[in-house]
């Protein structure tokens, strides 16, 4: 029996070196999505199978919802990262993510601590590069914070 345990033992560790490893800037969000906003505005961010995230925007300085594919940069430990573009021109997009920070508490602009989905979790920075504005919408402000959850839908 021991012989055995032990040759089973070196298999299973034989077989888990085997496997590849994940790449180091994969997503790892807590849940499938992300849904966030504050009282004006409102983003979700979606996780693909294929580890891929993209973003659906919706803000009042655009005729129509803006969408796209976002990439992870480094982030400290237990916060978001990710980057991509936004509007006809391109302009660079930011998307931050952190906890919100124990015994504290992050509020829309009308005072609420929660939504839909509970009490808020993280907050959330959406950040265009530019000011500009273009064909299908106003300049775009400095930032959009707010606040949401990670959600299983």
């Amino acid at each position: 029996m021991r012989v055995s345990f032990t040759v089973a033992a070196g298999l299973a560790l034989a077989a888990a070196l085997a496997v590849p490893c994940a790449f180091a800037q994969a997503i790892t969000f807590p849940a499938p999505a992300f849904r966030g906003g504050n009282t004006d505005w409102r983003v979700v961010l979606t996780t693909n199978a294929d580890a891929s995230v993209v973003y659906a925007l919706t803000v009042p300085e655009a005729k129509k919802p803006l969408n796209g594919p976002l990439d992870q940069t480094a982030a400290p430990q237990g916060q978001y990262q990710l980057v991509g573009v936004i509007g006809q021109e391109k302009t660079g997009l930011k998307v931050q993510i952190a906890p919100v920070k124990l015994g504290q508490v992050c509020k829309d602009n009308k005072g609420n601590t929660g939504g839909k989905y509970g009490r808020y979790t993280y907050a959330i920075m959406v950040t265009p590069a530019a000011k500009n504005a273009g064909p299908d919408h106003k300049a775009w402000p400095a930032l959009w914070y707010g606040c949401g959850n990670f959600t299983l839908d």
